[in-house]
């Protein structure tokens, strides 16, 4: 292969990866209200419907946990969502799904796996 068709080929690949990424971010975009929260094997004894996400365009969410209310900056690379409360430190969960109206969580809060699933308002 010629240098020339090695460089398109590799930056045909990058702006492949790069737009899927985009795209992640984009469908973030909007309020989300959980349904369900799995603690392990079990059923949280958190209130699904009492977390609520809204993800800005200009990159900021606020969370509001049955009235507790955080803000801050987040951003999506690949399949992880790393949000940084004001004058907070920076947390990561994994999206291992996110579809036009369902947003999944996978977490890991004090070593306990959690799993929180989200619809779109």
């Amino acid at each position: 292969m010629k240098p020339i068709q090695i460089i398109l080929s590799l930056s045909f690949s990058l702006c492949i990866v790069l737009s899927c990424s985009h795209k992640e971010d984009k469908m973030i975009i909007g309020k989300w209200t959980g349904v369900e929260w799995v603690a392990g094997t079990r059923v949280s004894p958190n209130i699904p419907s009492d977390a609520v996400f809204t993800f800005n365009e200009d990159g900021t969410y606020t969370f509001d946990y049955a009235g507790n209310i955080e803000k801050g900056k987040y951003f999506v690379s690949g399949n992880e969502l790393f949000t940084t409360p004001d004058g907070g430190i920076k947390m990561m969960v994994k999206i291992p799904r996110i579809t036009a109206d369902t947003l999944v969580f996978d977490m890991n809060r004090g070593g306990q796996a959690e799993r929180l699933t989200l619809k779109r308002n």
